[in-house]
């Protein structure tokens, strides 16, 4: 068995919770304890969970929020519950292969000094859409992490590494419970909320992987990934980005990467202003004037900066958004 605390935030998944629980009861190395923290999704996911563990045998720790939080909060409510020394992460829509938890544990139990060991999963779609990993496409071998035995890396900076984008697959990780609060646990936030930790633990240890597969997320229909969410995520992007650089995450940043962090608050809220603007005029005029827009420059500045994007704005009001630019 291992020491593992396994969390699984769900919402409004009760005809997939099943599947994400039968990975659990096939590893190789059983974890401690499954907690299962469903975010106030008000259907029968508590009795879909409770008819599993009968089948199965095997106990499962339910906590209802009492309000939707997102998860964050969900997680967060999950790791003050749990009695192991490692936690790892499972989404209700997600699997893990056999050996996962085994394959995550062993790093951390043979590195004191580390705090996160995590591998790779594979995005998976329902339709012909062809399956790609999610962590080898962001992180080489060699380049961003240095071979310190057999298959196992090291990364050489955690913080530059993790900095801009959210590469370590949420369920394709094991980290230490005491390091997690003492970081605050995750951010009570609704996007990124994973990254952000991540960025939280680089100065509290080694960040352990292995260049293999031990998930499958499974993208759904009502994901928040899709291109119809493309603004949505772009304001959101840019405002975990403000204030991660304002320090509200606690993160103490290097001087360099405070201005790598600079250099992509600019390219982001460029984002921000090419999503607003396939959405219309007025979207796109909302937009520039959003607390995001007002902490990169204001309307004036943006409309300097980038004109095209009221022309696209216009282009995309009346009809031609084939002409847009």
């Amino acid at each position: 068995m291992a020491d593992v605390s396994v969390i699984i935030a769900t919402y409004r998944r009760p005809h997939l919770i099943g599947r994400a629980l039968d990975s659990i009861a096939r590893q190789t190395m059983p974890p401690r304890e499954i907690i299962v923290v469903d975010d106030a999704s008000g259907d029968d996911t508590g009795e879909v969970v409770a008819s599993w563990s009968r089948q199965n045998g095997i106990v499962v720790k339910f906590i209802t929020a009492e309000v939707n939080g997102g998860a964050g909060v969900a997680r967060n409510l999950g790791m003050a519950a749990a009695t192991a020394p490692l936690i790892a992460f499972l989404d209700s829509d997600d699997e893990f292969a056999p050996d996962a938890l085994e394959r995550l544990a062993a790093p951390l139990a043979n590195h004191p000094d580390a705090v996160v060991s995590f591998a790779d999963a594979m995005q998976h779609w329902a339709d012909d859409t062809p399956s790609i990993p999610m962590m080898r496409r962001c992180l080489t071998p060699g380049v961003d992490a240095d071979s310190i035995e057999g298959d196992l890396f090291r990364l050489k900076d955690p913080q530059s590494v993790l900095l801009l984008t959210s590469m370590i697959p949420t369920c394709a990780a094991l980290f230490r419970r005491a390091a997690a609060e003492a970081a605050g646990w995750m951010p009570d936030y609704r996007h990124g909320e994973d990254w952000i930790f991540w960025l939280k633990l680089t100065d509290r240890g080694d960040f352990l992987c292995q260049f293999i597969d031990v998930a499958t997320v499974h993208r759904q229909g009502d994901n928040l990934t899709g291109s119809e969410h493309d603004l949505r995520n772009a304001q959101m992007t840019l405002d975990a980005f403000l204030k991660l650089r304002a320090g509200d995450f606690g993160v103490a940043l290097t001087d360099t990467n405070r201005r790598r962090l600079d250099a992509a608050i600019a390219e982001k809220a460029g984002h921000l202003r090419y999503h607003a603007s396939r959405k219309g005029f007025g979207s796109w005029w909302k937009t520039i004037g959003s607390a995001e827009a007002r902490a990169t420059g204001g309307r004036l500045h943006h409309l300097l900066v980038d004109p095209k994007s009221l022309i696209r704005s216009l282009r995309f009001s009346l009809g031609r958004d084939q002409d847009a630019i």
